[in-house]
């Protein structure tokens, strides 16, 4: 009975009344306590209580059973929509798109399936590499597919492309996300035939189907040279372009705002407007935490080159703001890990002394480091210096075991003298007189066997012939003694220059 009471007090009190049994004077001669039987209205109004807490009850219940049909619901039709999409896309890819078209594009989205996109945030790896090297971490990859005749990558950013048929590179690192705002720019460097070329500058997740151009598959979208935007979009258009065709020159400029998920585009240091086609793509976010990477791809001979950051932006705002994927210089590579003992010489050290004593520091240095390295007994006949060894002298050629000269104070030394040439000169000199000396004499004794011989015409012929001979001998000895004074001579003259 009590808890009856109890109940009818706080039904009363939460519908704001009060129960007129306790309250009210008149009713107190008939419930003097609170066992005894209450009266007919009291047990109406607590039944009516009960009911309508009943049915709050159920209400709720219902509401959330409601409300969890009906997220089941969504789900589902969000999954029937997404297969209804898939097939209409087939079947529009089936009426618009030729053979090639049809082949390619199935390709694609089985290597889509196949190949789930990378998801997460960038690993402790990739942080330390962008730490390190700042924006040099990021370069262009290509497929293991593609050969250097297909797409040839020069200095990470430099992007070649040579055959008549679609391929694309991506960066190895996805878009950061850290900042508010990130972009990139690409400038037309080489494009000869623009007419049958197609370049798409964009973005996508990896991987991303190496024989496709990006924009074309979900996930990705992309700037043609055509003036098209694309973004999941690999049919035709029943509409003129928005954008100004590419042509060789330009540099066209992508930005990724990741808070919103905004794109937008540049060109030539100044901002697309994208009223025409509904402006610009929002919320281009993957689902998972998908990473978005830069993609550029080409169907024909062309160069493209990119910049990341590496260098100044087209766009001002982009320098102004630093929107640049990572800093220019990275915080360096880790110092080289340094054996026990190496073949550093310690020059100084401000706490040691002679009155310090070493014997704490024994350790810290190899074996046999204070022994004194003297002369050897036997010294090299070559070697004329001496080396003069304190206790504080080591050889570090010993530890490396290596043959090199020991390049010392000493062998500073000025060289000897070279030798002089005027021994020899002197010697030559010597020769050269003793040889005219020689030719003055037999000139005399040819003179006097002339005269004494004038009988026969036999004799004087012979005599005649004998004296011809002589006077050529005479004359060869003569032109040879002027010719090495003459040298003489000269070489005097450059020793005393």
């Amino acid at each position: 009975m009590f808890e009856y009471y109890f109940l009818c007090y706080l039904v009363g009190v939460g519908h704001g009344q009060v129960i007129p049994s306790i309250t009210h004077k008149d009713n107190i001669e008939h419930i003097s306590s609170p066992f005894d039987e209450p009266s007919d209205d009291y047990k109406r109004e607590a039944g009516g209580a009960a009911l309508v807490a009943f049915f709050i009850v159920v209400t709720f219940g219902f509401l959330i059973i409601c409300f969890i049909s009906l997220f089941i619901f969504i789900r589902k039709r969000i999954r029937l929509s997404e297969d209804e999409l898939s097939r209409e896309e087939e079947n529009q890819a089936y009426l618009e798109l030729n053979s090639e078209e049809q082949e390619l594009f199935f390709q694609s989205k089985e290597y889509l399936q196949t190949n789930p996109y990378i998801r997460g945030e960038l690993t402790l790896s990739q942080n330390l590499l962008i730490q390190e090297k700042g924006i040099k971490a990021w370069e262009f990859i290509k497929d293991s597919m593609l050969t250097n005749n297909d797409l040839l990558i020069i200095n990470k950013y430099e992007l070649n492309f040579f055959k008549r048929f679609e391929c694309s590179t991506q960066t190895n690192l996805p878009i950061p996300n850290k900042n508010e705002v990130y972009y990139f720019e690409n400038k037309i460097y080489s494009l000869p035939d623009p007419e049958n070329t197609k370049i798409s500058l964009g973005i996508a997740v990896k991987p991303y189907p190496w024989f496709r151009l990006p924009g074309r598959h979900q996930n990705s979208l992309s700037y043609d040279s055509d003036g098209y935007r694309r973004y999941n979009q690999p049919f035709k258009f029943q509409f003129d372009a928005p954008f100004p065709q590419i042509i060789q020159g330009d540099v066209v400029g992508i930005g990724y705002r990741v808070r919103s998920g905004t794109i937008f585009f540049t060109r030539n240091g100044k901002k697309i407007s994208e009223s025409k086609i509904g402006g610009h793509i929002k919320n281009f976010k993957i689902s998972d935490v998908g990473q978005i990477f830069p993609t550029i791809g080409a169907n024909n001979l062309c160069s493209v080159h990119v910049n990341l950051g590496q260098m100044g932006f087209v766009y001002i705002e982009g320098n102004v703001k630093k929107w640049g994927f990572a800093p220019l210089e990275g915080s360096g590579p880790a110092p080289p890990a340094y054996n026990k003992f190496n073949a550093d010489i310690l020059l100084e050290r401000s706490e040691i002394d002679d009155e310090n004593d070493l014997s704490e520091r024994e350790n810290d240095f190899p074996p046999d480091f204070w022994e004194i390295h003297g002369q050897s007994e036997e010294p090299e006949e070559s070697s004329n210096v001496e080396f003069n060894h304190d206790k504080f002298s080591y050889n570090a050629y010993s530890d490396l075991n290596s043959t090199d000269e020991r390049i010392t104070l000493n062998s500073l030394v000025a060289p000897m003298r070279p030798p002089s040439y005027e021994e020899d000169s002197e010697e030559e000199d010597q020769e050269q007189e003793d040889a005219v000396e020689d030719l003055q004499i037999r000139d005399d004794d040819i003179q006097g066997v002339g005269e004494e011989n004038d009988g026969t015409e036999e004799e004087g012929e012979a005599e005649n012939n004998e004296v011809s001979q002589e006077e050529v001998s005479f004359r060869d000895a003569e032109d040879a003694t002027s010719f090495n004074i003459i040298a003489t001579s000269s070489r005097d003259d450059l020793q005393n220059n």
